[in-house]
């Protein structure tokens, strides 16, 4: 059940909970961000080639990846693999990536040159994809959330690693076939048109604290779980001064987005959704253009 709260109150029975999830928050982007950073390596939004059945095999050599034990990690007895499943394996199990990949791998350059990568190894000293378990979705609205929820509808997903400073994305492009994910491309580009705007906007928003102040809606609305009662919600609202307190910890300079074909074709909103691919946290953060500007209106975890 959903209820209001005065705002004093809101803001006294929130704060243990909200530093925790801050803190969880803050270490997740980190992992993130030095991802992307050591590896350089982003995503594309090309159709890719037809998934291989069979992959070369590959020697164990070092590498940074960081390999668990096999203890859930191999998903071959699954009739229909759920994404976060598998790329949580992808990105965790050297063995299992080598089998996924569909050789010989198509890479595209920013400059718009291609070749092609022949083996796992050569694959992973080149390229350093993320393993953490945060991901971002940038969406227009609800619906799109529902249809990444449906995993069983997904055919195409990227995984695209944006560096907002460079303005461009490394694309990792995955197609399922049979039930399976396999990684078919890999295709670094600038900026889309449909996001570029939003994306220049939000590198600014995050990198100047006086323009990030101004972006904030008169009354941004507030939604969170009750620290006391999970079945329920605390609701209300904060004006722009409160903003430090419940700002959650937000990507700056990269971060991970997971396009399944969603496009944001509303230009005057744009919803950033932070998730965890393996344990349900969520962070969303609503904008809305307001003439000239983006505007925050609205943070729900």
């Amino acid at each position: 059940m959903n209820y209001f709260v005065p705002l004093q109150n809101f803001s006294e029975r929130v704060m243990k909970k909200h530093s925790l999830q801050l803190y969880l928050m803050l270490c997740a982007i980190v992992l993130s961000c030095v991802g992307c950073e050591r590896g350089k390596s982003f995503i594309g939004a090309d159709d890719a080639a037809e998934v291989s059945e069979q992959a070369d095999s590959l020697s164990v050599d070092s590498m940074d990846f960081e390999e668990e034990e096999d203890e859930g990690l191999h998903l071959e007895g699954r009739a229909m693999e759920v994404f976060g499943d598998f790329v949580f394996a992808f990105t965790h199990d050297k063995r299992f990536q080598s089998e996924r990949i569909s050789f010989p791998l198509e890479v595209v350059n920013l400059d718009g040159s291609s070749r092609r990568i022949k083996s796992g190894k050569e694959f992973r000293d080149e390229f350093r994809l993320p393993g953490n378990d945060y991901y971002v979705m940038l969406l227009s609205n609800r619906r799109q959330m529902d249809v990444f929820q449906n995993d069983s509808a997904l055919k195409r997903v990227s995984l695209q690693c944006i560096d907002l400073a460079e303005e461009s994305s490394m694309d990792y492009v995955f197609l399922r076939d049979e039930g399976r994910w396999h990684l078919v491309k890999r295709h670094h580009r600038h900026f889309s048109d449909e996001t570029d705007d939003f994306l220049r906007f939000y590198h600014r928003f995050m990198s100047d604290s006086v323009y990030q102040q101004s972006c904030l809606a008169s009354q941004l609305s507030l939604s969170m779980e009750n620290p006391d009662d999970e079945e329920s919600d605390m609701q209300g609202t904060i004006d722009p001064s409160q903003w430090p307190v419940f700002r959650p910890e937000m990507p700056s300079e990269h971060f991970v987005n997971i396009d399944f074909g969603q496009d944001l074709a509303d230009k005057g909103r744009v919803m950033l959704v932070q998730c965890g691919i393996s344990n349900g946290m969520m962070d969303i953060l609503s904008f809305r253009r307001s003439g000239e500007r983006w505007e925050l209106v609205s943070i729900e975890n």
